[in-house]
């Protein structure tokens, strides 16, 4: 199936992406930027590289109106449009896989969106399908940030490619971030109905440090009707655990129903019962955590609860409950998981010299 295709986005001083963005999408019949005040020479790699520029200016700034005015930008004659921001790049080979993939009755693609730390890293750090191809015509961005493609039309119908990739190395050093509040809250105020909103800014709150306010709005995103996503509910338990510290079991107990598949809960629920020296339960939380193999694939998964931690913090429960096999089998997992770190190996030495003696001793 033939199909014209345009790629687009928006852009503010994205010099250090702007050929790779435009190298990526080369395939593409059109490729669109709508600058939005550049003046680090943004403007000028793009359309050396061959990328249809225009400048555009919104005041007051929102991400919705930006993106809405970059697709009102593309020709007419388009069958698909791709949107995707500047710190992203398609995996080679992505317009032959979309054009095998869409249908004559498709008005949307989900493709798999995949962060990486760098982009020779070829681990990723979470990866998850995402609707980043639509029809020309029927589609708006909504929300003056964290904006969503929302359908417009009659009826929507959906296809997705897991084997269309579209990675993210995502640039901590931009300052867009710092807006990002204020919008929230305009968000928030536009529709407090909205849930997805509602955890964004409540999690934002809690990073800014206000923390009675963050509560709030976790606790009011958990009680809306259209908080239905067991993941991300019981990720604003666990951030509620962390800031209300008295009651920090009881809302890690909670995250742990909601979604008991998350090896991230029963991370938390071990350092918990760690720092009580409640070792059985320690026990208990690590032996569940190890079990839990497979990642959601989310964007809440959490890279840190797949190092040795959770090894670790069994392997001492194991020893203080003199289950010696059991404290030097999680402690050598501990050990091959951080090679490093001199504590792990010390605990390891101990724990294997403890079990030879508890052997003698029978």
């Amino acid at each position: 199936m033939h199909l014209k295709v345009a790629v687009y986005t928006i852009a503010l001083n994205e010099a250090a992406h702007a050929e790779r963005w435009a190298n990526s999408a080369v395939d593409a019949d059109y490729r669109i930027v709508a600058d939005t005040g550049s003046t680090d020479g943004t403007v000028e790699r793009l359309k050396a590289a061959g990328v249809t520029v225009h400048q555009i200016a919104i005041r007051p700034w929102r991400f919705d109106d930006a993106r809405n005015a970059a697709m009102a930008l593309i020709p007419a004659d388009v069958d698909v449009c791709c949107t995707m921001d500047m710190d992203r790049f398609l995996e080679p080979g992505w317009r032959p896989k979309l054009e095998a993939a869409w249908k004559p009755e498709t008005t949307a693609l989900f493709c798999q969106t995949t962060y990486k730390s760098r982009v020779d890293d070829s681990t990723p750090l979470r990866s998850w399908p995402a609707k980043n191809f639509h029809h020309r015509w029927g589609y708006r961005f909504k929300r003056p940030v964290h904006e969503a493609l929302v359908f417009t039309g009659e009826r929507e119908v959906t296809a997705s490619s897991s084997d269309i990739v579209m990675f993210e190395v995502q640039d901590l050093t931009k300052p867009t971030r710092n807006s990002y509040l204020p919008l929230m809250e305009v968000a928030h105020k536009e529709d407090p109905a909205d849930a997805q909103i509602c955890f964004w800014l409540g999690r934002d709150l809690m990073w800014a440090n206000q923390q009675d306010r963050a509560v709030q709005l976790l606790e009011r995103y958990l009680a809306l009707p259209t908080s239905t996503w067991g993941e991300e509910r019981s990720e604003a338990m666990r951030y509620i655990a962390r800031m209300r510290p008295e009651q920090r079991l009881s809302w890690l107990d909670k995250a742990r129903t909601e979604a008991p598949h998350r090896r991230e809960i029963w991370l938390d629920l071990a350092e918990e019962f760690h720092g009580k020296a409640d070792w059985l339960n320690l026990f208990w939380a690590c032996t569940n955590g190890i079990e839990k193999t497979h990642r959601t694939g989310s964007y809440l998964d959490d890279q840190n609860c797949w190092s040795f931690r959770l090894y670790d913090l069994g392997a001492i429960a194991a020893w203080h409950l003199n289950a010696m096999d059991r404290a030097v089998e999680w402690g050598q997992r501990a050990v091959e998981l951080d090679p490093n770190n001199k504590r792990l190996k010390d605990n390891l030495i101990f724990f294997m010299r403890r079990r030879e003696e508890v052997r003698t001793d029978l």
